[in-house]
């Protein structure tokens, strides 16, 4: 995400460079703008494949099924250090699933221990299954299940950080597809 913010920030920059310059450099501007486009362009590149499993060391593919009557969020949470005290893992949001829907990610485990986590509309944490084998492909039928508070705990401050994290990347990649769109509509003026 960090790369998001770079980005925005340096088209941003190049678009007030362009707004403010005489029109007797207009030839070194358009090489800014077309560096411009061409970062921001890249930077969406790159957060697409930094989204993905590409380049995962130990890759699990997890298929699910929601059974419930309810829409839900789909996470994956691996640990890789004590779980207690909310350091040492990684939580993947997958998507936002409806009934009788399925779908299929993969996420990054290495330190072996994994956890399915559903959150319905209210976001109260619905279904938590944890895994401890290296296994490296999960079927889950997600069912309606009572879910031990301390891990429900620990899966709903965990997930809310993702779900805010996911907020932010989504304006930014739109900040940046719109400032992109504006560098070429100043290509195309010149």
């Amino acid at each position: 995400m960090n790369i998001l913010f770079f980005s925005t920030l340096l088209i941003f920059i190049i678009l007030i460079i362009n707004y403010f310059n005489s029109a007797r450099k207009k030839s070194r501007l358009r090489l800014l703008t077309i560096f411009g486009i061409l970062i921001g362009i890249i930077t969406l590149g790159l957060n697409f494949l930094s989204n993905s499993c590409f380049g995962a060391s130990t890759p699990i593919d997890v298929k699910t099924e929601n059974l419930t009557k309810q829409n839900l969020k789909i996470y994956g949470i691996t640990f890789w250090e004590d779980f207690g005290d909310g350091n040492g893992n990684y939580t993947h949001y997958d998507k936002e699933l409806k009934p009788n829907e399925t779908s299929e990610f993969c996420i990054d485990n290495d330190g072996g221990k994994f956890w399915l986590v559903a959150k319905n509309e209210k976001n109260e944490i619905t279904y938590i299954k944890e895994s401890l084998s290296n296994e490296s492909n999960f079927e889950y039928k997600i069912t309606n299940q009572n879910v031990e508070i301390e891990k429900a705990k620990i899966a709903k401050e965990l997930t809310l950080k993702t779900d805010k994290s996911i907020e932010l990347e989504k304006y930014l990649i739109w900040t940046n597809i719109i400032l992109i769109g504006l560098l070429a509509i100043s290509l195309l003026k010149k």
